[in-house]
């Protein structure tokens, strides 16, 4: 099972890396796109052009691509995603880059410091279920969200679980069932 995590935090030392991390140690075949790296023009600039990307756009759009599962991680930013989410899904939800979400499982996870997280984890369930349905591709979001709270008390800057029983089995769960559905899904598929 190939399974690419999207990181979509552009802040420097951001918590939403920690529970990629996290969610790698999982598996032992992961990739984690850091949008530490994230160079894609804004939407209203200009657009990608196949062929003519950066590295990190060539790397994020082939891990897209050939992964069976991704995970989409955003922190809750005034209860929404990332800017950096929103306009990576407008530059890569056309014609030309379609292909990269055909075949897929998508798990969505909102990160909050605090108690948030589960708003831009439910909008973005909404948002690709929109374009698979839309470009009529054979892929699922996965029917349930997760949001991972209080994320400094949950899991430190190397990904590894801190000492907290019902977060761990909580967060344990989730993987699980997301690379359940993509199990089942690509079986079936």
């Amino acid at each position: 099972m190939k399974v690419c995590i999207l990181s979509g935090s552009a802040r420097p030392n951001n918590n939403t890396l920690r529970v990629a991390k996290a969610i790698s140690s999982y598996f032992d075949s992961s990739k984690i796109i850091d949008f530490q790296e994230y160079d894609l023009p804004n939407f209203n600039q200009e657009m990608l052009v196949p062929g003519k990307e950066t590295l990190f756009q060539t790397k994020m759009i082939h891990t897209i691509d050939e992964a069976d599962l991704v995970f989409v991680l955003t922190p809750e930013y005034n209860w929404f995603p990332t800017a950096e989410i929103i306009n990576t899904i407008h530059q890569l939800a056309n014609n030309e880059y379609k292909h990269i979400f055909d075949n897929k499982v998508i798990a969505t996870i909102g990160v909050s410091a605090g108690r948030g997280g589960r708003m831009p984890a439910v909008q973005l369930v909404s948002v690709f279920n929109k374009i698979i349905s839309f470009f009529k591709l054979s892929s699922m979001v996965s029917p349930s969200a997760y949001e991972v709270q209080e994320v400094t008390r949950c899991i430190d800057e190397h990904g590894q679980l801190l000492d907290n029983k019902q977060f761990n089995a909580g967060f344990s769960e989730y993987v699980s069932y997301s690379l359940k559905v993509a199990k089942r899904w690509h079986f079936n598929a």
